[in-house]
Order: structure tokens, then C-alpha cells, then sequence
């Protein structure tokens, strides 16, 4: 019996672009507090105030950058959720189902879940929303694309 690979997706981004605009805007702004203090001379004279403003410098182009490439990923190897600090690759052939989750804090929102081969439960954080249509056309594009991976997968079967 050949194993063939299942078929190339195109890959897609998903992502809320006011959680990006908002968050580029915060880095922004502290970065440019960081970079305005640092190359003023007030704080020259004080090692630990340069010390603390090239930090806010570093944190704000850190959060800036980031904040442009937030989002899930989703191509035929599977999903790349990429939030603020670190990026986590899920592949297809792991994931067992896909859900609706409900985010965590004050004011949860929910988001795309998967339930994992192993049991674990992972929320897609970067697609939290409080708009149903939003969480649920994301869901169904990752339903489709988990779907048509598992019926092409021969590893999967």
C-alpha cells in the first residue's frame, strides 16, 4: 500500500485586527518613551534609570513587532498560533477535535479550541473574540481544514 502525502492547503492567516492595532499602539508608545528618555541627557547621569528606560525601549519595539504577526497560521502541516511571546506549532495529525472555548480573566471571550490526541485542551488565545460570527467562521474554516487533512492523511486514519 503507497502513503501519500495528503494535499497542499494554501496557507491562511487568522487574526483580530484590532487587538493588533491596539497593541502596536501601546508597544509604540513605549517604545518611543523608552527611546525619548534614553537619549535624553537627564538620565545619562543615572546608570539604573538608563537601565530601566532601555528596557521599556526594548519591551515596546518587542510588543510592536509582535503585535504584527499575531494571529493562527493554518497550512497542511497544521496550525501556528504566534501571540506576543512565543509561538506554539500544533500539528494535524495531534489534534483530535476541534471546539469552542471559553477564554479566562475578568471578561472571558471565547475562541477555537482544540482537544488534543494526548487530552489536552488548547484555546486558540490570538482569536479570542466577543463576537460569536467572528469565533464561529473562524471555527468552521478550522473544522473544514482539520477535516480535509484527516480524510487525505493516511497517518491519520
Amino acid at each position: 500500500m503507497d502513503s501519500t502525502p495528503p494535499p497542499l492547503m494554501p496557507t491562511q492567516t487568522l487574526h483580530r485586527p484590532g487587538q493588533r492595532i491596539i497593541l502596536f499602539t501601546i508597544g509604540s508608545v513605549f517604545a518611543l518613551l523608552g527611546a525619548g528618555a534614553t537619549i535624553s541627557g537627564r538620565v545619562a547621569a543615572d546608570p539604573a534609570g538608563l537601565v530601566i528606560y532601555a528596557v521599556v525601549l526594548a519591551g515596546g519595539a518587542w510588543m510592536a513587532f509582535r503585535s504584527c504577526v499575531m494571529g493562527v497560521r493554518i497550512d497542511s502541516k497544521g496550525l501556528t498560533e504566534r501571540g506576543l511571546g512565543r509561538s506554539k506549532v500544533v500539528p494535524w495529525c495531534v489534534i483530535s477535535a476541534i471546539n469552542t472555548a471559553d477564554g479566562f480573566g475578568l471578561a472571558p471571550a471565547e475562541a477555537p479550541g482544540l482537544i488534543l490526541k494526548s487530552g489536552e485542551h488548547r484555546s486558540l488565545a490570538a482569536l479570542a473574540s466577543y463576537s460569536s460570527g467572528a469565533v464561529d467562521s473562524d471555527y468552521t474554516l478550522i473544522k473544514s481544514a482539520h477535516t480535509n487533512h484527516v480524510a487525505a492523511c493516511p497517518d491519520c486514519a
